[in-house]
């Protein structure tokens, strides 16, 4: 006799922690990616910044958010510190995504055209556990990231976290234009997703349709 073929339950759910100077995004409306810019532009300028280097950063901010929002992102959240030698942004997005009709996930983040080692990018495929969950995909490295058109390196790394009960993964996108302190970040991006949990009892930011293919993404 053949045992009944159970199916793990689809998570309704998540909880991400982040450090306590970390500002959860709203990624609603464009509404909210204003309020944001314009909180990025005051911290700025109480730092010592101009108008101009405000409304950089301000703006920037603002791509971030609205990329994350058109990309179908159910989750950001990021923090901009201005410190003596200059400001450190940086955001983690959480995605629900479908692989490629290969399932090769990994493969698909990192096939987007590389520029030559040369041009100082590169990318270093690997595994990670996540306590509450278990072994996981990353990719991270030195990336020209694309947002609303302009083009910024920066510090990037993603987490493939498989979904219980479903097809979909889950994409944790940390980034951070401040190269500087590229392992300092990954270190942080690492430590940040390391705190995932699913929750099945409508606790944490739910669990929306998945967003387009990771093709492309931080690319």
């Amino acid at each position: 006799m053949t045992g009944a073929t159970t199916t793990a339950p689809t998570p309704t759910g998540f909880e991400l922690r982040t450090p306590d100077d970390w500002v959860d995004y709203s990624v609603a409306d464009e509404a909210s990616e204003n309020r944001l810019a314009n909180k990025v532009w005051t911290r700025a300028r109480d730092g010592g910044f101009t108008d101009d280097q405000a409304g950089q950063y301000a703006e920037q901010l603002r791509r971030s958010v609205r990329q994350a929002r058109n990309a179908g992102a159910v989750h950001a959240a990021g923090t901009f510190q201005v410190y003596e030698d200059g400001p450190l942004t940086a955001t983690v997005l959480v995605s629900v995504v479908t692989p490629p009709a290969t399932g090769d996930i990994l493969g698909a983040l990192t096939a987007v055209g590389q520029p030559a080692r040369a041009d100082g990018t590169w990318r270093r495929v690997s595994t990670a556990q996540i306590p509450a969950i278990g072994t996981v995909g990353r990719v991270h490295g030195i990336q020209n990231v694309t947002q609303d058109g302009v083009a910024l390196r920066c510090a990037v790394m993603h987490t493939v976290v498989p979904l219980p009960g479903s097809a979909n993964v889950l994409l944790v996108t940390g980034s951070s234009p401040n190269l500087a302190e590229a392992e300092e970040l990954f270190e942080l991006f690492a430590t940040i997703t390391a705190t995932l949990t699913f929750t099945w009892e409508g606790d944490g930011p739910a669990l929306t349709p998945p967003a387009a293919s990771p093709v492309g993404a931080g690319s």
